[in-house]
């Protein structure tokens, strides 16, 4: 093992929580405060197997791209409304319907 692999494996063991983990990146890596990619592409690279696919990127390029995550999440969520592509899985399927009406109920209320 490498000195980079026997760090991150210390962390992923002393930072047992998503907060703790974010929190530290954070702390590490100040760019992660102004783009969300930046933080999930660390945490991901930190914390989870895809770190071993996933190398060094550069803050700078990763900036261009920043907001593109929620954009393809609410293009997704607005293509499954109309019914189209829904998920493959059951359980999603069931989680994500039981959350819409849970939204339709709370806005009706307002």
């Amino acid at each position: 093992m490498t000195i980079m692999s026997n760090n991150i494996e210390y962390l992923r063991q002393k930072l047992r929580t998503v907060k703790e983990r974010v929190e530290y990146i954070l702390e590490k890596h100040p760019n992660a405060r102004n783009s969300d990619l930046y933080l999930i592409i660390l945490y991901l690279r930190y914390f989870t197997e895809l770190g071993k696919y996933i190398k060094y990127i550069p803050y700078e390029v990763i900036k261009q791209y920043d907001g593109i995550t929620e954009t393809i999440r609410r293009m997704r969520q607005k293509i499954q409304e109309e019914g189209r592509y829904l998920p493959t899985d059951p359980k999603v399927l069931k989680r994500r319907r039981k959350l819409y009406e849970l939204y339709r109920r709370a806005i009706k209320g307002v």
